[in-house]
């Protein structure tokens, strides 16, 4: 049987590791963030670049809000891409 000092002991020790876990949840969490923000800037700049001022205000709204999926498509895609294609994608 555990004393009152040997289960206080265990219960920081799993609060440490829950403390931990969490620590390292966020910063891989941000790291994630970080590098979906880096894409959407890339696509835009270059998308910015091929279609001008056809990319209107809510299709840039529309890429800043789309999912690491859809961001990956276009970026990979960016040569090839047309204007409608890239509308259609962004339905």
């Amino acid at each position: 049987m555990l004393s009152i000092s040997g289960k206080s002991d265990v219960i920081m020790s799993v609060a440490e590791k829950l403390r931990n876990e969490g620590r390292l949840e966020g910063r891989l969490e941000g790291r994630l963030e970080g590098r979906l923000e880096g894409k959407i800037e890339f696509v835009l700049k270059n998308l910015s670049k091929k279609f001008g001022e056809d990319l209107t205000a809510e299709m840039k709204e529309k890429i800043q809000k789309a999912d690491e999926k859809t961001i990956d498509y276009i970026g990979e895609n960016l040569l090839d891409i047309s204007f409608e294609q890239l509308k259609e994608v962004l339905k």
